[in-house]
C-alpha cells in the first residue's frame, strides 16, 4: 500500500481546499475528549476545524483547545445537546459546508446523540467518524434497525469501535484470534456498506471488501483519550483529496501508531500520554512523507 504520495498538496489550494472537519464531542463530565479529537485534527492537516459542544464545557474546551479551532458552545439538557442544539448543528453543517464530521467522543451515550447520527447520515454527502458514546449511543431494542440505516445514508461512515463496543453494535461476539478478527471486521463492513476499524493490537481496517492490519502502535497507546486522537486524524484525512477511502483510514491509524511510538521513546509506553501522540503526529507524516 503507497501511502506517502496521499499528503501532497496543491500548491496554489487555500484552507478551504483542505476540509472543515466538524467534532461533535465533550461534555461537562468529559470535556477533555472533545479538546483531543479537535487538537488532533487541526494537527493532521485538516484546513479548517470546528467543535460543538455543550456550554457547560466551555471553560475547559476554551483554556485547552488550540487557538486555531473555532468555538461552537450549545444549547444542553441534562448534560449533552438539546433538541434546538441538534438543528444548529444540521443548519451549520449546511451552511459552512462541513466536508467531515468527527461525533461521539466524550458525549455522553444518549437518545439525542443517536438522533443526531442518524440526522446527519440520511442528510449529508459527507464523510461520518462515529467513535465512543457515538457507537454507544447506538445500542438498545432498536439497535439493528438503528444500524441498518448505515447502507441507506447519504454519509461515507466509518465507525471505530474497540472490541467490546464491536460486540455492542454487530450482536457479534468477540474474541482474541488475529484471523476471526479479520473476518469479523469484513464482514461488518461489507454487511453495512462502511469502514469498520476493530481497535486493538495490530488494529483490522476494512471497507467489506480489502482488509489491512496496522503494524505500528505500541501498549503505551492503551491509555485515555488514544481513541480520541485517533478520531481526529481520521476525520482530518477523510479529507485528503484522494477518493480512496480505505487507504486514507488506514493511513491514519498508521500514522496514529507511529506517533505513540515516538512518544513511548520519548516519554517511556508507562509515561506517555494522548496529548503526546498528538504532539509526535508531524514526525510520524514526516517519516512517511520522505
Amino acid at each position: 500500500m503507497q501511502i506517502k504520495n496521499i499528503f501532497k498538496r496543491n500548491q496554489n489550494g487555500f484552507k478551504n481546499n483542505f476540509g472543515h472537519v466538524l467534532v461533535i464531542a465533550g461534555s461537562y463530565n468529559m470535556p477533555g475528549a472533545g479538546v483531543l479529537c479537535a487538537n488532533s485534527a487541526i494537527t493532521s492537516g485538516a484546513g479548517l476545524v470546528t467543535i460543538a459542544f455543550p456550554k457547560s464545557a466551555y471553560p475547559v474546551i476554551a483554556k485547552n483547545i488550540k487557538p486555531e479551532i473555532m468555538l461552537l458552545p450549545l444549547e444542553e439538557k441534562n448534560g449533552t445537546f438539546s433538541k434546538s442544539a441538534q438543528n444548529k448543528i444540521l443548519k451549520f453543517i449546511e451552511k459552512r459546508k462541513i466536508t467531515s464530521v468527527a461525533i461521539g467522543c466524550g458525549t455522553g451515550k444518549s437518545s439525542s446523540v443517536k438522533n443526531l447520527i442518524l440526522s446527519i447520515i440520511k442528510k449529508f454527502d459527507i464523510y461520518v467518524t462515529i467513535d465512543a458514546d457515538g457507537l454507544n449511543s447506538l445500542e438498545g431494542k432498536q439497535k439493528n434497525s438503528i444500524i441498518k440505516e448505515f447502507k441507506n445514508s447519504k454519509s461515507k461512515i466509518i465507525v471505530t469501535p474497540h472490541p467490546k463496543e464491536f460486540e455492542r453494535i454487530s450482536g457479534v461476539k468477540y474474541k482474541e484470534d488475529k484471523n476471526y478478527r479479520k473476518e469479523i471486521t469484513k464482514t461488518f463492513a461489507e454487511n453495512n456498506d462502511i469502514i469498520c476499524l476493530l481497535k486493538g493490537h495490530k488494529t483490522v481496517v476494512s471497507d467489506g471488501k480489502k482488509v489491512y492490519v496496522n503494524t505500528t502502535g505500541n501498549a503505551g497507546m492503551a491509555t485515555a483519550g488514544s481513541g480520541d486522537v485517533l478520531t481526529g486524524i481520521i476525520s482530518a484525512f477523510a479529507c485528503i483529496e484522494n477518493k480512496d477511502l480505505l487507504l486514507k483510514v488506514s493511513t491514519a491509524v498508521y500514522v496514529h501508531g507511529l506517533a505513540g511510538d515516538f512518544a513511548a521513546k520519548e516519554k517511556s509506553q508507562v509515561s506517555m500520554t494522548a496529548s503526546d501522540i498528538i504532539g509526535n503526529i508531524f514526525k510520524a507524516i514526516k517519516k512517511i512523507t520522505k
